[in-house]
């Protein structure tokens, strides 16, 4: 009695709404996989401008600080030597960069190639993106 019981019990799923439940699942990761591969490149791309700002930062602190010394603006390889260009553990330096006229940073193994144009006088220099 208990097996015919049992037997009668068809309470469950089919196999058409399990494949319907795997597709929906489907769908679902492959709208999510490259979302989430797109957000992490993003967020690589704002981790670099940040640091280029902080780089400029850095870069007009210094120029600001000569400038107002004793001895005035002197070079700009002076101002160049005096900045600490060791932004965080992620970020990284090419062994023979950070060099005068820009140089290569990377961030978590990927490379960016930045540009340095020249202190002067009147203003600090800029580091950019190329």
């Amino acid at each position: 009695m208990l097996k015919q019981k049992l037997l009668q019990n068809d309470k469950g799923f089919t196999l058409i709404e399990i494949i319907m439940v795997l597709v929906i699942l489907g769908v679902l990761a492959a709208v999510a996989v490259p979302r989430y591969v797109a957000l992490e490149e993003g967020a690589r791309q704002k981790a670099i401008d940040a640091a280029v700002s902080e780089i400029n930062a850095r870069e007009s602190l210094t120029w600001a600080d000569n400038k107002i010394s004793t001895s005035g603006f002197v070079s700009d390889a002076k101002i160049f030597g005096e900045i600490d260009y060791g932004i965080g553990p992620n970020y990284t330096w090419n062994p023979s960069d950070p060099t005068i006229s820009g140089g290569t940073l990377f961030f978590k193994e990927k490379s960016f190639t930045l540009s340095r144009t020249a202190s002067s006088y009147p203003k600090p220099a800029v580091w950019k993106r190329k």
